[in-house]
């Protein structure tokens, strides 16, 4: 009996043994598991704090970005007053320009010469049989006169340069030029030369250019059209490099 009751406590022993186990068991792999999850957690915060601090180096960085842009357009607002002051001036200028050319060239205006302000550049217009020959690159002498004048504001006004440009009627021109667009051209690269040579004009402020037939103003079919498509244009403009230049200044 006495061994009976002992193998009963001993087994009970046992099977409390047995089950205190299990809830032990159960007991670390929930520590492991929450383990787990705080080593998760610590990793979520150790990026979440790297992130953070690249937050804070990008907004540090795009603020001094966003400075420098707000320095720039300050800059170049400044420049761009600065451009349209200078330009105003020069506009002003121009005006003046085309009242002293109208005034030296008001004689020869019955002959053929015409004195414009458009778009801020001042155009003299030559019809042909008050600058050249009929076919020819000669300069009249009326022409010279002409040009004088050219030089004269030229000579006046530094910031200011010319473009000659010739143009012709659609009538084909004498053997001696392949065609009219290089008649008009040779017009234009003669009177740049007396300009350079004569009036000693700087020849970095001349531009020719010929046109040929291909910028009428009158209709080629009458005689009278193709009078007034025979013509050098003489075009005065502001140099906008050195405006561009002077923008720059505070």
């Amino acid at each position: 009996m006495k061994k009976t009751m002992l193998a009963f406590g001993v087994v009970s022993i046992l099977l409390a043994s047995c089950g205190t186990g299990k809830k032990l068991k159960t007991a670390n792999a929930q520590i492991e598991n929450l383990n787990g999850q705080v080593t998760g957690l610590n990793s979520k915060v150790a990026d979440y704090d790297n992130q953070v601090t690249q937050l804070k180096a990008e907004s540090l960085r795009y603020g001094k970005e966003a400075e420098e842009c707000r320095k720039v357009r300050a800059a170049l607002s400044q420049r761009v007053d600065n451009l349209n002051s200078a330009l105003a001036e020069k506009g002003t200028s121009m005006k003046q320009i085309v009242k002293k050319v109208d005034a030296a060239l008001s004689s020869f205006e019955s002959a053929g010469a015409t004195i414009t302000y458009k778009n801020g550049l001042v155009h003299i217009t030559m019809e042909d049989k008050l600058a050249f020959a009929s076919g020819s690159t000669k300069i009249s002498e009326e022409g010279r006169q002409i040009l004088g004048v050219v030089s004269d504001v030229l000579a006046d006004n530094p910031g200011v340069s010319a473009i000659i440009v010739g143009n012709t009627d659609t009538v084909k021109v004498a053997k001696a030029y392949k065609d009219n667009w290089s008649l008009s051209t040779e017009r234009a690269n003669e009177i740049v030369r007396m300009l350079r040579d004569i009036y000693h004009v700087d020849p970095a402020k001349l531009t020719s250019a010929g046109r040929g037939k291909f910028n009428p103003v009158a209709d080629n079919a009458t005689p009278e059209g193709r009078a007034k498509n025979r013509r050098i244009e003489i075009i005065l403009n502001p140099d906008l490099n050195r405006l561009w230049e002077l923008s720059e200044n505070p």
